[in-house]
């Protein structure tokens, strides 16, 4: 049951800073620029990317995935892949990467559980 939630609350966590992402960049198209607004949606964006990586590495990477698992390799290999797209998400405003990572997401639901939660 936690490790569904905890899929879940990644998924969650891609819709807040797909949501602050298109904040962002709507925001920077205005004149004059809301700085105060602009840095909370940045800092938002960034506190949900860190809480993803925080859920791969310290619940799934440290706590569930066994070295004996099956798919051992392929579940790391996917859930590193989501720390990096995770760190590229606080970099930038690019939308694919929330596909990205909502996409390796599904992919290790799949590895984990049989099949895909969200």
């Amino acid at each position: 049951y936690d490790d569904k939630l905890r899929t879940k609350m990644i998924y969650e966590h891609t819709l807040t800073i797909e949501k602050s992402m298109k904040k962002i960049i709507e925001l920077g198209q205005k004149n004059p620029i809301n700085h105060n607004q602009l840095i909370r949606w940045v800092s938002n964006k960034e506190a949900h990317a860190t809480e993803i990586q925080h859920i791969v590495a310290r619940y799934f990477m440290t706590q569930r995935i066994k070295t004996d698992a099956k798919k051992y390799t392929e579940k790391l290999t996917v859930l590193h892949k989501m720390l990096i797209t995770a760190m590229k998400c606080k970099q930038t405003t690019d939308l694919e990467l929330v596909k990205k990572l909502r996409a390796l997401l599904s992919e290790f639901e799949i590895l984990y559980f049989g099949r895909s939660q969200n």
